[in-house]
């Protein structure tokens, strides 16, 4: 665990009530999962904890991990003796505290928001009907004739890089291997030497020039040479997943439950008056 998510825990920790599980008032004592000094858990305050930890460790029992157990133990005596020390009531300790559970809070307040969004399958089906582009996704790979330095050192026009894209795509079309020629002219070296690959994505974070072309082309063509930012691009299409309702209907469903969790907190931020005076802290010590 990295030191401020071992400091995070421990201050959300500080916010629950962790308290002796034994009840003077019970016939017989609860049982105890974990004992570390004065402090108890019980089963379900274990688990409680085993799933908070779960989040920064990846551990979902301290049963099945010995060293998460330890570190946790370690970092229980930790803070309890801190508290005896009275570092929870340093002014930067506190400050630090209080970060760390509105952090926690705030993402719980989002979660929260995103699980009771209404979203409904027509409002699926509408998004899919409107921007069914933004959700088709691609197996692409490209071959990038650059204007401007080239890597050898050289300057090329736009009209020279429009000439050598086009003699490409001549070449494609006269059956060259496309992998073969993006290893030999692409100038973008972070692909060529894949033959051009690009990692599959959503139609919605390919370029705005490039999407009209390619959301026209079928699996397997090569498109004619596109200008882009900074030179141009002949673009292989090698493979192209359609969106429909059955195969992107949850994740059309979780970016409209995003979207109605960020359209509420910039409602909430508008009916929240914001302000700071850097003023008031030149020449002052915060105490």
């Amino acid at each position: 665990m990295t030191p401020f998510r071992r400091f995070l825990f421990t201050a959300v920790l500080a916010g629950i009530a962790v308290t002796p599980v034994a009840s003077a008032l019970a016939a017989e004592p609860l049982p105890v999962a974990l004992r570390i000094g004065d402090t108890a858990l019980s089963p379900q305050q274990y688990r409680d904890v085993a799933a908070a930890m779960q989040e920064t460790s990846g551990s979902a029992s301290f049963a099945e991990d010995g060293d998460q157990l330890k570190q946790f133990a370690d970092m229980e005596v930790l803070a309890a003796h801190a508290r005896k020390d009275g570092l929870d009531q340093d002014h930067a300790v506190a400050a630090k505290i209080r970060v760390a559970i509105d952090h926690v809070l705030a993402q719980a307040e989002r979660d929260h928001l995103y699980a009771a969004a209404t979203v409904t399958d027509e409002d699926v089906k509408q998004r899919l009907d409107l921007h069914a582009n933004a959700y088709d996704e691609y197996a692409l790979s490209h071959i990038f004739i650059a204007i401007g330095p080239t890597k050898d050192g050289h300057q090329r026009s736009e009209h020279e890089a429009f000439l050598k894209a086009t003699q490409i795509k001549k070449k494609l079309d006269a059956g060259a291997d496309f992998a073969r020629l993006a290893q030999g002219e692409s100038d973008d070296a972070a692909t060529a030497k894949d033959g051009g690959e690009l990692s599959p994505m959503l139609g919605m974070y390919v370029a705005n020039e490039f999407l009209p072309v390619i959301s026209q082309m079928h699996e397997g063509q090569v498109s004619n040479p596109v200008r882009g930012t900074q030179g141009y691009h002949v673009i292989l299409v090698q493979q192209k997943t359609v969106a429909t309702f059955d195969n992107r209907h949850k994740m059309v469903e979780s970016v409209l439950r995003d979207e109605a969790v960020d359209s509420t907190i910039a409602q909430w931020m508008q009916n929240t008056p914001v302000e700071f005076n850097k003023s008031t802290l030149d020449g002052n010590t915060v105490k």
